[in-house]
């Protein structure tokens, strides 16, 4: 369960309307289940809040739901502002920071949540390989045999699948997946039962069997050649 932090210094702006603004951006998160958002009671000791959110949260709807927005985020008895703290405090570096404007604030570049995409982005840098690949292929149903295989993979052979997907979805064809014995290949036994193979050339030859069916993709096994040349059948 990754914890986020809201910053402080970089809500102490001097524009209120830009501080609105700003504050909107972070509303908008859909953050995943398993992630908290964290804030310090601090945060309401801010110049915003004492002149413009307090004197008006009954009288104007918009800063109202200004005041929900920290109201609603998880209350933290720590006042975490910079990385020490927060990896301190979470055990782990696994962690972020959320708010307006970090100008000048220490903190790595890929921590700074100011919007979705900045969120979407901290995301993508801590997935796993695996999980990486289950994003990009999109609607997907994997085998255990497949999984097992793949983690006991090394990191370079686990991004070479990944990367001949990507390469196979880039070629235009009918479909993303559609063979062409380059890349992928069609080794059905049958008319019965569809099979391809993902043709993976380094550091390992590898051969991953799969199907694709409409908009699913069906990982079954990972299989490594044992002669390296991937044009012998």
């Amino acid at each position: 369960m990754s914890k986020f932090f809201l910053n402080n210094q970089s809500l102490n702006i001097d524009d209120f309307e830009r501080f609105k603004s700003g504050v909107i951006q972070l509303m908008s998160i859909e953050k995943k289940q398993e992630h908290i958002f964290f804030r310090n009671e601090t945060c309401y000791e801010l110049t915003h809040f004492i002149e413009k959110i307090y004197p008006n949260i009954h009288s104007d709807r918009d800063i109202f739901n200004l005041y929900n927005f920290f109201a609603k985020l998880s209350p933290c008895d720590v006042e975490v502002q910079d990385e020490a703290t927060a990896n301190n405090y979470c055990t782990s570096d696994i962690n972020g920071f959320f708010g307006i404007d970090f100008n000048g604030q220490t903190i790595a570049a890929h921590k700074k949540i100011v919007d979705s995409p900045s969120y979407s982005k901290w995301v993508q840098f801590y997935q796993t390989n695996f999980e990486q690949l289950k994003a990009f292929l999109g609607n997907s149903v994997i085998t255990k045999n497949f999984e097992k295989s793949y983690a006991s993979l090394s990191c370079d052979a686990q991004n070479s699948i990944k990367e001949e997907f990507e390469k196979a979805a880039n070629r235009n064809l009918a479909t993303r997946f559609h063979p062409d014995t380059k890349i992928v290949k069609d080794v059905s036994v049958s008319k019965k039962c569809t099979v391809f193979e993902l043709r993976v050339y380094r550091p390992v030859a590898l051969r991953v069997y799969f199907n694709e069916i409409d908009d699913t993709v069906y990982l079954a096994s990972i299989e490594q050649k044992s002669n390296p040349d991937q044009n012998e059948t």
